[in-house]
């Protein structure tokens, strides 16, 4: 059990927490079913998916829009 408490996430932290998890899942649901279609596992569209929305794509062609999406002030747990 750690011995000191994490402070709660505001309102805005849990916003951009859902918002992430809701693109990172649709991206690669949907890149999924695409690398289906093509008679390629459905695992190869979803890694291409955290390629497109990680920082080796979105993150070199749209900096801003990936800092807006994943700031890098997140709270960590360690």
């Amino acid at each position: 059990m750690p011995s000191e408490v994490l402070p709660p996430l505001s309102e805005h932290q849990l916003l951009l927490l859902f918002a992430e998890l809701f693109l990172l899942l649709f991206t690669a649901r949907g890149l999924g079913e695409v690398a289906k279609r093509m008679g390629l596992p459905s695992v190869l569209g979803e890694l291409l998916a955290g390629i497109v929305i990680g920082p080796s794509l979105l993150g070199a062609l749209a900096p801003g829009l990936f800092l807006a999406i994943f700031p890098r002030n997140q709270v960590s747990i360690t």
